[in-house]
């Protein structure tokens, strides 16, 4: 479809103003919606043709010439991960898990690294990933006298990489979906190509390793202690309390990462053509939000099984509503961004235009520098409105747009390489906003001010996020990721051993424990 705006710096209108909403009203789902409907005034004008429009684009999300069985079964599994979170913490597993650790970890280091390993393991979400590992961690690190602060940094530089590196996670769902509806091909095989060249959810994991290990404190690190500091109530609960074991939280995890996996495979091997084989022609085949919905349903009714005797019977409703409930905001967003996606791509068509800009203003040698611009403008939109989701939503079809307009039209390196600019751009810009949810969330897991974790994770992450654009550069030059990685990380490494010859050292907490 040829719009009047594919030729014209209209096009640019919606999405701006889709950012200029969430950074005022600071709600991703209005500006979404809000979006949708100019984009109808737009084209038609105050008509009803602009009302059916909104109404279409809206609708698509749930009925195109079929019920769109994807979509339901990716907001199904997002549920059903809202409610396997709620079991493992009524059955008790996350005070067991504290238990154990604290007969096992001797060190302020030990009790760091075990909130970063509690953050890889726990990847499904990164709400549930920063709350939870905030309940493990939060006594365990007060009792070696580590910063509440520095928990909140190792908590948010965990949560959102691992997620996004990640495509068995509520993320990779959202992705997922998002790609299909820019009528991208195996989206799960693009989303697992781009793994590789996601520099900075890489390098913001290596960083919290690198901060553990040299004990770097940087001096906003040290001025800012347990500002604002607030205890846990969850220790006096009787869900807390209740005699439980590890194996509640791990298993059901396991059976998550199984099920899912065999779905992966056995729907990719029933979608086998005559002579086809092997590992990756599977993958490309695979049915993902199928695969996903199914592989979930097993771990739900395996984590039912296994706390069937430990949970009462009473409780189920209140999980299952709360575990629900904690995934309507994320299923909101996730409509809002699968109906303005294919309203930006087909109709306004944001993304011809910048490609026909990029082509006319960059040289065809300048042009391998697209991810590098990608990256820096994700970061500037994820930062202003606090939200990498909704910067996915935005990004994402424009991005690819772009590369396929200025390539064969098909998805090409160059596709793959814009897609890991966006992921790591957003992740980094939602990582420092101070509006962002995961900011907060990571503040509240671990119980401090959301302030004080904002100015004092900044410099951590913003170093990540400079050897990451360096990478992104030198990809642009050598079309190399293995020279771009080792390059950034070499750098990385190096920054922060020099910052371990000023700033190493552990920070004494105050005796009062609040500043």
């Amino acid at each position: 479809m040829e719009s009047g705006f594919s030729h014209s710096a209209l096009s640019l209108v919606v999405p701006l103003f889709v950012v200029v909403m969430v950074v005022l009203s600071r709600r991703v789902v209005l500006s979404l919606f809000l979006g949708v409907c100019l984009s109808g005034l737009m084209l038609y004008g105050f008509s009803l043709e602009s009302l059916g429009f909104v109404y279409k684009a809206i609708s698509s999300v749930f009925y195109d010439e079929g019920i769109n069985w994807d979509g339901v079964f990716i907001f199904a599994f997002l549920i059903i991960l809202g409610v396997i979170t709620q079991i493992i913490l009524y059955s008790g597993a996350i005070g067991a898990f504290v238990k154990w650790a604290r007969n096992h970890i001797q060190t302020t280091k030990g009790s760091e690294f075990l909130a970063f390993i509690a953050g890889v393991v726990i990847f499904i979400d990164d709400y549930f990933n920063a709350l939870t590992v905030g309940q493990i961690s939060r006594s365990l690190n007060d009792s070696f006298h580590s910063s509440r602060e520095r928990l909140a940094y190792i908590i948010d530089s965990t949560s959102a990489p691992i997620c996004i590196l990640i495509p068995l996670s509520s993320w990779g769902a959202y992705n997922i979906g998002l790609l299909s509806k820019q009528g991208i091909e195996e989206p799960f095989m693009v989303l697992l190509q781009s793994i590789p060249n996601n520099f900075y959810a890489f390098f913001a994991l290596i960083a919290v390793i690198l901060t553990i290990i040299w004990r770097v404190n940087l001096p906003v690190m040290r001025n800012n202690v347990n500002v604002g500091m607030q205890d846990s109530t969850t220790d006096e609960t009787h869900i807390f309390h209740r005699k439980s074991a590890i194996i509640y939280l791990i298993v059901p995890i396991i059976a998550l990462i199984v099920g899912i996996c065999f779905m992966i495979f056995y729907t990719g091997y029933q979608g086998l053509e005559e002579g086809e084989s092997g590992l990756i022609a599977m993958l490309s085949h695979t049915q993902t939000p199928f695969s996903l919905f199914c592989g979930g349903a097993f771990a739900l009714v395996v984590t039912l099984l296994m706390t069937f005797g430990i949970i009462e019977s009473k409780e189920y409703p209140s999980i299952f509503w709360f575990g629900a409930k904690s995934m309507f905001g994320a299923i909101l967003i996730l409509i809002f961004a699968w109906a303005i996606g294919p309203v930006i791509k087909e109709h306004i068509q944001t993304g011809v235009y910048l490609a026909n800009v990029a082509k006319n203003v960059l040289s065809a040698d300048m042009m391998v520098f697209m991810p590098a611009i990608l990256f820096l403008i994700s970061v500037f939109i994820a930062f202003c409105t606090g939200t990498s989701w909704g910067t996915f939503a935005i990004m994402l079809p424009i991005g690819m747009e772009v590369t396929l307009q200025s390539g064969s039209g098909e998805m090409t390196q160059s596709a793959f390489l814009a897609l890991s600019a966006i992921l790591s751009g957003a992740v980094y810009g939602d990582h420092t906003s101070p509006i962002s949810d995961t900011t907060i969330l990571s503040a509240v897991g671990a119980g401090c001010s959301v302030q004080s974790h904002f100015v004092t994770q900044f410099p951590y992450t913003s170093i990540a996020a400079l050897c990451a654009g360096v990478s992104f550069v030198l990809l642009a030059l050598t079309q190399s990721t293995l020279i771009a990685f080792c390059v950034g990380f070499v750098l990385l490494g190096g920054i922060f051993y020099i910052l371990k010859r000023f700033y190493g050292g552990d920070i004494k907490t105050l005796e009062s424990g609040t500043k």
